[in-house]
């Protein structure tokens, strides 16, 4: 499934920037932003993960 779904974001990332012309740096900009925000939204709702 995890490489299944890097697959689809490669893809997702390329149509993003061929098709739509969002330059590539834009799109490692929001991931990386995405990425982070997840991460403190799974931080804060995680229950007691000892």
């Amino acid at each position: 499934m995890m490489a299944g779904s890097l697959i689809a974001f490669a893809g997702f990332c390329i149509v993003l920037v061929k098709v739509f012309g969002v330059e590539p740096y834009a799109v490692l900009l929001v991931v990386g932003v995405g990425l982070f925000g997840l991460g403190v939204v799974r931080r804060l709702t995680g229950a007691n993960r000892d």
